[in-house]
């Protein structure tokens, strides 16, 4: 029995310190609370998506053999057009829809905007179950890492679509966080190809706060959507410098792409929340400074076989190439114990200089008021045509 116990601890120590999971994940007496459906106003629409697949499943295209049914909640305000009415699509972050998207819902309702809040996360609440993951952080986040908000928002994009009363080319997606990382990613051509609809793109993206460390294979090939992002300089989830330097990438393919950074903001700064989050000084972990890019190389010998890794850091085949077979062990054996275990994880790391350990959340009124005023503006002149 002692020697259960110690190689579960070990287990959770090379968790915590290696694959970012935090302690406020595995053991936390107070913290957010338990996930629930959403009923906010509206009328909830069903439709269909994809399961949680991993990262490496999704830029193959590799089409999982079942759907599953998520859901939206469409609202028309009172001033909203009878025809031809313009709608915001808005998705929510990894824990799912919070004060963050309610805002924003609240915010383009009273622009006379409709609204359509997308659900990633219900439906998928049991996806360790359903897609017979053995180890999985809430909402499979780990291994999806905001991918499937992808495809997702193609799918609300071709429901509302079809919608009587709904203008298609008068439809903006805006996302928090990982849902930020479905509106700025799914306006990459390669993406769309793949996962979306012909003929049917967003009028306007507003990505706030997304992920932008991991560089992508034709990435910087994109729709002519007009894209802004927002971000804090402090943001510890997502640096604002890899957002920076993929939006020059874009700017230089001559997109209409920009990005704002607020000075001394933390992440998901323009809502107030109503529950304490965890304590985010505990947190073990946190690789949103270092950069990943999709690595075509993986497989290499030392992984495990049913290792699922599609990005590594960048510089990783440099170093591979000249690391010794005692430095390749000492990588690979904290990259590989964790698949003993059942956990999948999407990247691989040799370089952990870059990894910090703090992430906060906070609110800051003069940024939000800021950022409200400039996305209104954006909306208004993207949707109002």
């Amino acid at each position: 029995m002692k020697k259960i116990l110690i190689s579960v601890l070990v287990t959770v120590f090379f968790l915590v310190s290696n694959f970012g999971i935090s302690t406020t994940l595995l053991a936390q007496e107070k913290g957010p609370p338990k996930p629930k459906e959403w009923k906010g106003e509206g009328t909830k629409i069903e439709f269909q998506s994809i399961p949680v697949i991993t990262i490496k499943d999704f830029l193959e295209g590799k089409k999982p053999e079942r759907q599953v049914t998520i859901s939206g909640t469409l609202n028309f305000p009172a001033n909203a057009p009878e025809k031809n009415a313009p709608v915001v699509v808005i998705m929510h972050g990894g824990g799912g829809i919070y004060v963050w998207e309610e805002y924003w819902m609240e915010t383009f309702n009273s622009m006379g905007l409709a609204t359509f809040v997308v659900d990633s996360n219900w439906a998928r609440r049991k996806c360790k179950k359903d897609n017979n993951f053995k180890k999985a952080m809430p909402n499979c986040n780990d291994i999806h890492r905001g991918i499937t908000r992808i495809v997702d928002g193609y799918r609300a994009l071709e429901l509302l679509s079809k919608h009587p009363r709904i203008d298609p080319k008068r439809i903006g997606c805006i996302g928090m966080s990982l849902g930020a990382k479905g509106c700025l990613y799914l306006n990459v051509k390669r993406f769309q190809k793949m996962w979306g609809t012909p003929g049917l793109e967003y009028a306007a993206s507003v990505p706030m706060y997304p992920p932008c460390n991991v560089i992508f294979k034709e990435d910087d090939e994109i729709t002519d959507t007009p894209i802004r992002i927002h971000v804090g300089e402090l943001d510890t989830y997502f640096p604002y410098e890899t957002c920076i330097n993929y939006v020059e990438r874009l700017r230089a393919k001559g997109k209409d792409v920009k990005i704002k950074v607020y000075p001394g903001v933390h992440h998901s700064f323009e809502a107030k929340r109503l529950v304490k989050l965890p304590d985010t000084k505990r947190v073990r972990r946190n690789d949103g400074r270092c950069y990943y890019e999709e690595n075509s190389s993986l497989p290499v010998a030392e992984m495990a076989p049913d290792n699922v890794a599609a990005i590594s850091q960048i510089g990783f085949n440099e170093w591979y190439a000249s690391a010794t077979k005692k430095e390749k062990k000492k990588v690979f054996k904290r990259i590989n114990l964790p698949h003993r275990f059942g956990w999948r994880f999407p990247q691989i790391e040799f370089d952990r200089s870059c990894i910090g350990k703090s992430q906060t959340i906070a609110y800051n009124k003069e940024a939000a008021e800021e950022a409200t005023k400039l996305v209104k503006d954006f909306f208004s002149k993207t949707l109002n045509k």
